[in-house]
């Protein structure tokens, strides 16, 4: 006879279900997946991923954040949302703002070509062309 485990279900709340609405799609396009791959910002990894960090800041600003100090107050307590955007923990926004920091002038760049490689993929990838 074979035991079933026991699956536990953690639901989790969120005062912003539209955003988390948003957040799994945004994942499923993988539109953010060109500034994870064209992005390089110099800064050590210890916990969190510099791509973490700017998913934080990003999920922030949506969010209605007026600075990123509202990292700690809006985004690390709403754990729904954090999964939303497929992040697992939070980074204070000391270390956001730190990776902020670190960013230079090439490194705007290559989110600038980022962001248009993003809404190239998102207007053009649905097409396919037949040679």
């Amino acid at each position: 006879m074979q035991k079933k485990a026991a699956q536990s279900t953690v639901r989790y709340y969120t005062p912003h279900a539209t955003l988390a609405a948003l957040g799994i799609k945004l994942r499923s396009l993988k539109l953010l997946a060109p500034v994870q791959q064209m992005v390089v910002i110099p800064q050590k990894t210890i916990k969190h991923r510099p791509m973490d960090k700017l998913t934080n800041a990003f999920i922030a600003i949506l969010s209605g954040a007026h600075g990123l100090v509202e990292v700690n107050t809006r985004v690390c307590p709403d754990v729904a949302l954090q999964r939303a955007f497929g992040r697992e923990t939070c980074a204070d926004q000391s270390l956001v703002q730190t990776t902020l920091n670190a960013c230079t002038a090439e490194t705007v760049r290559q989110m600038e070509q980022a962001a248009l490689g993003a809404m190239i993929l998102s207007i053009c990838g649905g097409f396919r062309v037949e040679a």
